[in-house]
């Protein structure tokens, strides 16, 4: 009999409303700082007032505790709730999170030579979340920050006149420059799917400081991307994408209950070699797995892409 092994706990800090309900939560390190706690859930916390504050609780007798201002003092892990600032119950909503999965992507243009890599590794050279040098790349991947696959929101949110890249479009993935140099990082291999599922992000904001949403990637937490080698800011990564990148990784994996009942892998997974089947509801019907059908069938697609683009 296959028995599925145990998976790690997925979070030591959880914090909820008075309804008992989960809003929040992350695995803590040791690194997440109040004041960073409270910046990530404004960006998706919606409350009937307009301050309020974190106290700890009490889970077995249902117990607030002390208030948790903002500051630079470290998260213990825990349960806590969320209350007016004058210890008052508040309602409290949150904003639908819209996740944007990476998928493993061909260069933009059909046919062509994958540029945005090799001007990611003579760029780069080794990974920059650890500093691993390898002579021959093969522990290490070249990875975009904002997913190519996304261009139509990448041109929404206008990108591609943010890139200062001096390459010629063809090496940058035509106009929309989504492939240039200034979208990609280069980082060891293994961390390149915990990577695409925002399961970990840098903040500009915060000196570049890598942040691990999930447990497993004690490794990184704490660490700080590796850009002092970047001398001209017409290569450098855009502070934009990554802080884009990094909200997505909030408003996945902090908000609400964070955890979805299947990865965008694993969707892929159920697609695949061939045919698939679509009437099985209870693996379709949700809005998440609409959304991963949506996403995936256009990558499958891609090799008659490519075909037709060569006849």
């Amino acid at each position: 009999m296959d028995l599925e092994p145990p998976r790690l706990q997925a979070r030591n800090v959880e914090v909820f409303d008075h309804k008992g309900v989960v809003i929040a939560g992350f695995w803590q390190y040791g690194t997440l700082q109040w004041d960073e706690f409270y910046r990530y859930l404004g960006t998706f916390v919606v409350a009937t007032t307009a301050t309020w504050t974190i106290f700890q609780l009490d889970p077995t007798n249902q117990r607030r505790g002390v208030p948790c201002p903002p500051g630079a003092h470290v998260v213990q892990p825990g349960y806590y709730i969320l209350f007016s600032s004058a210890g008052e119950p508040v309602r409290v909503g949150l904003v639908p999170p819209v996740p944007r999965p990476h998928n493993p992507t061909h260069s933009s243009i059909p046919g062509s030579e994958p540029h945005y890599r090799n001007r990611g590794r003579a760029r780069d050279g080794r990974c920059l979340f650890t500093g691993l040098q390898t002579e021959t790349y093969s522990r290490l991947k070249v990875a975009h920050i904002f997913p190519p696959e996304q261009d139509a929101e990448w041109i929404c949110k206008g990108y591609p006149s943010k890139i200062t890249d001096m390459a010629d479009e063809a090496q940058m993935g035509g106009q929309t420059k989504i492939d240039s140099v200034q979208n990609v990082i280069t980082m060891r291999s293994d961390l390149h799917d915990a990577w695409v599922n925002y399961e970990f992000g840098v903040d500009p904001s915060n000196n570049y400081r890598v942040t691990a949403f999930t447990n497993g990637n004690a490794d990184i937490d704490g660490l700080y991307l590796q850009l002092d080698h970047i001398q001209d800011p017409t290569l450098r990564p855009l502070d934009e994408l990554l802080t884009d990148h990094f909200i997505q990784g909030v408003s996945i994996h902090m908000n609400g209950a964070g955890e979805s009942e299947r990865t965008h892998d694993e969707y892929d997974d159920i697609f695949g070699e061939g045919s698939f089947n679509l009437s099985n509801f209870a693996t379709w019907g949700s809005r998440e797995a609409k959304e991963s059908f949506e996403r995936i069938l256009p990558e499958r697609l891609f090799d008659l892409r490519v075909w037709t683009h060569q006849e």
